[in-house]
């Protein structure tokens, strides 16, 4: 294991509500361990002073606009929704809650954001969250968790890139985690998927409908995977330390990098060009902040970044690599209620515009993102009005 060290101060994960910072809980997943240390930011050092998001060049700032906010995906109480990009439009899946408080829905919409279909991958009784969508090959493969008992179960359906169900729900793994949250990656290769487990979390790939071996990451809370379509990635949180590691095929064994002194929660990973980018949120400085670090193609790991602006609890990253600059979603409490802003970074960290706000004027949170190649999906949820979907323009 390789180690980057940074400095931080522990605490322990926040949870968001729509109106205020605390009540309901964004997750149960336990945090684990505390965090110590101060805080590193800008370029390419090891150490150094904070750096936050926010200035940059007018000239991206004029090449992506908002094209349209606020495009209606789903009415009624939903939450926690994914996007992937088809190739024609987008795939939007997301928790709706009903009687029965979680159900798992699927929309399919063109490239301009109209709705063309919708379907139920898992309505049954019991409660069904945290949903993942991805194309893989020439279809969609949709994984979720239902709660049982103190655990929950990882469970898969497969659909067409139109939005057609494809065959039964199937099981991919149990956990002894109330949340094990899981996500996936589909690549050339295969699709890696990830998810937390007792004690830790877990690590496979999925071959049809079924999970091969699956490789146990000890003490790990929140992984992310990611792929560029040829390399794959993989980011966790263990105490006060953030590991990355790119899994090679088969049974390779994983040597990650780590950088310590954090207090990380919701890790997400990226790929664009030679990097890697992770993105987390962090309670070194008491609310939630949005921070970032580059990884090379030299395993060499630049200082943080603060990405999110101000005071306010900020939560639920998101990311998207654009070809030239890294996208990066998050909801922040600025006023009353929460609202969603998207931050591009060029491959330095350095902002190369100005912020916009994607959400309207009801209280929004948990944005996804996808990259079309030329515009950026991002999918959100409003307070009892549903999912909806806004999109920036980029030229």
């Amino acid at each position: 294991m390789r180690y980057w060290i940074v400095g931080a101060t522990g605490a322990a994960l926040i949870a968001a509500t729509w109106g205020c910072r605390s009540g309901e809980p964004v997750g149960e997943a336990a945090a684990g361990g505390d965090a110590t240390g101060g805080t590193a930011a800008g370029g390419g050092g090891a150490t150094g002073g904070t750096a936050t998001g926010g200035g940059g060049t007018e000239s991206h700032a004029a090449a992506c606009t908002l094209a349209d906010q606020g495009l209606e995906v789903s009415s009624g109480d939903a939450a926690t929704p994914s996007i992937a990009w088809t190739g024609a439009g987008f795939a939007v899946a997301w928790q709706q809650r009903g009687a029965d408080e979680g159900d798992v829905h699927l929309a399919v919409l063109d490239a301009d954001g109209n709705r063309l279909r919708d379907a139920v991958i898992e309505g049954g009784p019991g409660i069904s969250s945290h949903p993942s969508v991805q194309r893989d090959g020439q279809g969609l493969l949709i994984l979720w968790q239902d709660k049982d008992g103190t655990g929950s179960v990882v469970r898969g359906r497969r659909a067409t890139l139109e939005g057609a169900v494809q065959g039964a729900a199937f099981e991919l793994a149990r956990s002894g985690a109330a949340e094990s949250w899981p996500i996936a990656a589909a690549s050339r290769d295969g699709v890696l998927v990830a998810w937390m487990d007792a004690g830790g979390a877990q690590l496979g790939a999925i071959d049809g409908g079924a999970l091969g071996s699956a490789t146990p990451l000890d003490r790990a809370q929140f992984p992310a995977v990611a792929t560029d379509g040829e390399r794959t990635a993989l980011a966790w949180t263990q105490g006060d330390t953030i590991l990355f590691a790119r899994p090679g095929q088969g049974n390779t064994a994983l040597d990650p990098i780590a950088h310590q002194g954090v207090a990380a929660k919701l890790t997400r990973v990226a790929l664009g060009g030679d990097d890697a980018f992770l993105v987390w949120e962090d309670t070194r400085g008491g609310a939630e902040q949005i921070r970032a670090v580059r990884i090379s193609a030299q395993d060499e790991v630049s200082s943080e970044v603060v990405v999110s602006r101000g005071e306010g609890s900020a939560n639920w990253p998101a990311l998207a690599w654009t070809g030239q600059r890294l996208a990066v979603a998050y909801y922040q409490f600025r006023d009353r209620y929460p609202a969603v802003f998207v931050t591009l970074l060029s491959p330095d960290l350095t902002p190369t515009g100005v912020e916009l706000t994607v959400s309207g004027d009801g209280p929004a949170r948990f944005p996804a993102l996808a990259w079309t190649g030329q515009d950026l999906g991002v999918a959100y949820a409003e307070k009892e009005r549903g999912i909806r979907l806004s999109r920036i323009r980029c030229r």
